[in-house]
């Protein structure tokens, strides 16, 4: 995957898992960042909490997964929200989440 601008003044580089907003590196864990990098992928559609965590953790076993993908989300928003709110992941109540 190719790095992705969205908007403007945001983008993500895969390859070097970087996230920038506003000129300014935002510090993510790997799981974070592959939770973002999905999500903005696939934008403007809900993605169901399996798909996403399975997109995630792949063959990784976790009995809690969905709590802990809805752990990682909410510290995705903080981190974003501490420089600037821009489309943030949103939740869609019993279905899952999605960005702009």
């Amino acid at each position: 995957m190719d790095s992705i601008t969205y908007p403007a003044d945001f983008s993500l580089d895969p390859i070097k898992q970087s996230c920038i907003l506003h000129g300014e590196s935002i510090s993510l864990t790997g799981t974070e960042f592959a939770i973002l990098c999905f999500l903005i992928e696939n934008r403007g559609r809900v993605v169901p909490a399996q798909e996403l965590s399975d997109a995630v953790w792949q063959d990784e076993v976790y009995v809690a997964r969905e709590d802990c993908l809805a752990v990682h989300v909410k510290h995705i928003r903080e981190k974003l929200h501490d420089q600037k709110p821009f489309a943030t992941v949103k939740t869609a109540w019993g279905k899952g989440y999605w960005v702009e």
